[in-house]
């Protein structure tokens, strides 16, 4: 399991709330303005998730699952270069982990794709091929 994140900020604002806040009929009204910041150092953020498993028998890993979130995709995945960064490095991460591996394999298809075709795409982008009936693999 693999849990990519993203650093980001821990801020604390002050807000001073207006003692009579003016309003404005026609877009959002303020009550207050913010009187101070502080930056107290960094929090990870979770972004994706991915998964694999290693059958030593076999020599092949099987990534199940990489993926940012849906928020973080925002390019059909064979253009996205952010998705195909995250399974490169996942690819590598895991060769390094696993250095008798001879294959890599993954599922068809995910729910992440909006067709088969576009997660084929992707795969074929990676230089995956069709293995089987319901996987894509590539040799090392």
């Amino acid at each position: 399991m693999l849990q990519p994140y993203i650093r980001e900020p821990k801020l604390t604002l002050t807000v001073g709330l207006y003692t009579n806040p003016k309003y404005y009929a026609d877009q959002d009204s303020p009550i207050g303005e913010v009187i101070g910041a502080n930056h107290e150092g960094f929090r990870e953020a979770q972004v994706g998730n991915a998964q694999a498993w290693y059958y030593h028998t076999d020599k092949t890993i099987v990534l199940w699952e990489c993926f940012f979130d849906e928020r973080f995709r925002t390019h059909p995945l064979p253009e996205d270069a952010n998705m195909q960064k995250l399974w490169q490095s996942f690819e590598r991460y895991l060769l390094q982990k696993f250095p008798k591996a001879h294959t890599l394999a993954t599922p068809f298809n995910d729910p992440i794709a909006e067709s088969i075709d576009e997660y084929q795409a992707f795969l074929k982008s990676l230089g995956y091929s069709p293995l089987a009936e319901a996987a894509f693999g590539k040799k090392i």
